[in-house]
């Protein structure tokens, strides 16, 4: 249960049981306007001086301390400018229990009402009722009622003349209806508007006005519309409740039946109710309206009134047709077969809506015989013979005929220097070209090239100085072939002719590759072409695709016009995936992939690879031949590397070194570390006649043998001779390897050979033998260790073996 405070009544019974006594709020107004200044006071019984007992609250939020205004009994609250359009102001009370709600006040904000405007009154007749109007933007943000004060007055509304009425209007609306009895048909009647609200009201100037001249009158119908010519007769009537008013003006709006908008409105003759419309096409379907005011223009112009339709009557046709023709077949022995094609007049010169058309041979149409073609349609198919040149045609309706057009069949002119044609989008084609100086205008033809011969033809003209045309209904997709002729005065001029898409795509499917061959390295495949209306577009290429099992892809692009291909350098006993790609510069559409096997290699095959590889080989052999001919020292020394001679050594130009015989530090045993090459030592024999040993350190050094063999001189000018023992001892000292080779581990070997050492004196020394060799006169000498030799071998010579 709630007071009227909106406080509950529960919360008031507590307070009371408790002593607390009830506090009441009282503002300046609880409407006021944005922006005044606002206060407003909780006046409590019980309230002492302490400024924290009362609190203020406005909506959700805390008024400050400094707005309040502590009195006996009362604490009030001031707000300067009030600058919301509504708002909760809440009194609280601080008590032991915490913030008790006293009181509340919802306060609302707006502006004064505006007046209302373009306030009018006009009197229907036929009801007999004065219907007031006026406008009025709310905006007050407060709740609006409007009220419409009349009274009768005289003096032009300045001194009443009777009771004044107030009337109120439903809410929302704009219009209010004066019945007849508060006012009178002659006489002044006052009006005015008033818009209030809880801060303040405004009202609308004073209308002052005689009813029976604010006047809207009924719709004015047509009674009859009558055609004749280009014109049409109307006939109206007011309505009957009207029909005293005589002083009234109208006007007339008319418009074709296929049109949107209306011509006029146009005057009508004052004080009638007929007229005359003329000006109109011929066999043309019109819509007629018609409206009235006071002749006085006071009041309000009817409503339009409802449509009267007619329709104008034929008239003879004007101009003359546009013609175009074409040769389908011509022949030495059967006449002429030409397709005759021509554009339908314009409405405004066909002055009917039905035409038919005649063709005859003859400019005379009274000539009997002489029609070739009767059709109601635009083109008809004639024969001639050879010689005819010409014809005419003429268009006819209900009314007459046309004048006659003369069609000539030669086309000997110059064609247009050039022709350009360009896609102008994806349904129209752009042709340009260079003008012709002698031509009177242009012909354009165009068609789809791959429904000839039955295709159906389109064409236009272009005036003389025209350069560009525009060709429209363009099929995307389709090949068209355009055709240019200049129009000269008595022929027709040769064609520049072209084919163009308007748009191209990518062709509807691929051919499927046909395999002709497949051998070891190579296929030969083949396709049929695109048929030209399933290509979408002009062929720019075809593209070959093959790839092997691994994934490695190969392609080749060809010519457009190409329908096989050679696929070389494959792999024997392969497997690959072929299939052909079809290109146009819309787009591009691969085909079936197709797989073929290549064969394996056959027995010729592997008997030429053979036969390549002897080849091979037999060249490389003749070539490292003649290369060992050519460097055959260097090949020599690699193979058999040339034993240095002692004697052609260095060491034997050592004079010094062999003048001084040098002393042996070192004990037999440590022989090996004697930094020599190989040596041999061979101790003399004994023979029948032995010889005397010079050197006793030889003769030691060979005791373990008994049979030896000796070469020696008697005289050094004299041959040697030589004797063959059967056994010969020899020693072999070996201290260092030989070019990096290892030496044997025993540093002295002793060896028993029945072969002699022999020497051979007979030829001239070579320049690799020994020099001790030179001396031996016989053909096989045995060596002779002696002492004078022993300037041949220096290195012997240090390793002489002497007693100590």
């Amino acid at each position: 249960m709630y007071n009227a405070k909106g406080v509950p009544l529960v919360l008031l019974l507590l307070f009371a049981a408790q002593g607390v006594h009830s506090c009441q709020i009282i503002a300046t107004s609880s409407v006021i306007q944005i922006g005044s200044h606002l206060s407003a006071s909780c006046d409590c019984s019980h309230l002492r001086s302490e400024k924290s007992e009362v609190i203020w609250k406005l909506d959700d939020d805390f008024v400050p301390c400094s707005r309040y205004n502590v009195q006996a009994k009362a604490c009030s609250v001031y707000f300067p400018s009030f600058d919301k359009t509504s708002g909760l102001l809440q009194c609280y009370i601080n008590s032991s229990d915490g913030l008790q709600l006293m009181d509340q006040i919802n306060i609302k904000a707006g502006y004064p009402p505006t007046p209302p405007t373009n306030i009018s009154c006009l009197m229907n007749i036929p009801q007999n009722i004065v219907k007031c109007t006026w406008q009025h933007q709310k905006g007050s943000l407060l709740e609006e009622t409007v009220t419409v004060s009349t009274f009768r007055s005289k003096d032009n509304c300045r001194t009443p003349a009777g009771n004044k009425y107030v009337f109120n209007p439903a809410k929302g609306e704009h219009f209010y209806i004066i019945t007849r009895k508060y006012f009178d048909n002659y006489k002044e009647l006052a009006v005015q508007v008033t818009v209030q609200n809880k801060i303040g009201s405004a009202a609308s100037s004073l209308l002052c006005l005689i009813p029976l001249q604010e006047v809207k009158l009924e719709p004015i119908e047509i009674k009859d519309a009558i055609p004749h010519k280009n014109c049409v007769t109307l006939q109206w009537t007011y309505a009957k409740k009207e029909s005293f008013l005589t002083d009234m003006r109208c006007q007339l709006q008319y418009k074709k039946a296929t049109e949107k908008e209306w011509t006029g409105p146009a005057e009508m003759p004052n004080d009638v109710k007929t007229m005359d419309q003329c000006g109109l096409l011929s066999d043309e379907k019109y819509d007629f309206q018609i409206r009235c005011i006071r002749k006085t223009l006071t009041g309000q112009w009817s409503d339009w009134g409802p449509i009267t339709s007619v329709t104008t009557l034929e008239s003879v046709p004007t101009g003359k047709l546009e013609t175009w023709w074409r040769l389908l077949e011509s022949t030495h022995e059967m006449p002429l077969k030409i397709q005759l094609m021509w554009k339908k007049l314009e409405k405004n010169k066909a002055n009917a809506e039905h035409l038919w058309y005649i063709v005859r041979n003859s400019s005379d149409p009274r000539e009997a015989n002489t029609i070739l073609c009767n059709t109601t349609i635009l083109n008809c198919t004639i024969s001639l013979p050879p010689e005819k040149k010409s014809v005419f045609i003429w268009a006819h309706n209900k009314a007459g005929a046309s004048p006659e057009t003369e069609i000539i069949f030669t086309r000997n002119g110059a064609p247009v220097s050039t022709m350009q044609v360009s896609s102008d989008g994806n349904s129209s084609l752009q042709v340009t070209w260079d003008p012709q100086a002698s031509a009177n205008g242009y012909l354009l033809e165009w068609y789809k090239s791959l429904e000839l011969p039955n295709c159906e033809i389109y064409w236009k003209t272009e005036q003389k100085a025209g350069r560009s045309s525009v060709l429209h209904d363009i099929q995307p997709f389709q090949k068209y072939t355009v055709r240019l002729y200049p129009l000269y005065n008595d022929s027709t001029g040769m064609a520049r002719e072209t084919e163009v898409y308007s748009k191209e795509g990518a062709p509807d499917f691929s051919p499927k590759i046909t395999l002709l061959t497949v051998s070891k390295s190579q296929a030969a495949v083949q396709w049929k072409p695109i048929p030209e209306q399933r290509c979408n577009g002009f062929i720019t290429n075809y593209t070959v695709f093959w790839m092997d099992t691994s994934g490695r892809e190969h392609s080749s692009s060809l010519n457009y016009s190409t329908t096989s291909y050679n696929i070389t350098n494959l792999r024997p006993l392969t497997t690959y995936q072929v299939f052909l790609r079809s290109s146009t510069s819309g787009g591009s559409v691969n085909g079936t992939v197709v797989v073929l096997r290549t064969a394996p290699q056959d027995n010729e095959d592997i008997n030429m690879m053979l036969i390549m590889f002897i080849l091979f080989g037999f060249l490389v052999i003749i070539f490292m031949i003649i290369t060992c001919i050519m460097k055959q020292e260097r090949v020599k020394n690699l193979l058999c590397p040339i034993v240095p001679d002692p004697a052609n050594s260095q060491m034997g130009k050592w004079a010094s070194f062999l003048e001084e015989t040098p002393k042996m530090t070192f004990a037999i045993s440590d022989v090996s570390q004697i930094i020599t090459s190989e040596l041999n030592i061979v101790e003399g024999g004994q023979v029948k006649n032995p010889p005397q040993v010079k050197d006793k350190s030889f003769e030691d050094y060979g005791h373990a043998s008994n049979k030896q063999s000796s070469c020696f001189t008697e005289d050094p000018n004299k041959s040697r001779y030589y004797v063959n023992v059967d056994t010969v001892q020899y020693a072999k000292v070996i201290t260092e390897g030989y070019r990096e080779q290892s030496p044997p581990a025993s540093v002295y070997v002793r060896s028993d050979s029945t072969q002699p050492l022999l020497c051979d004196a007979s030829p001239s020394p070579q320049n690799y033998e020994n020099t001790w060799f030179h001396f031996c006169s016989h053909e096989d000498s045995v060596f002779l260790m002696e002492e004078e030799n022993m300037k041949d071998f220096p290195l012997l010579k240090a390793l002489q073996l002497r007693e100590d």
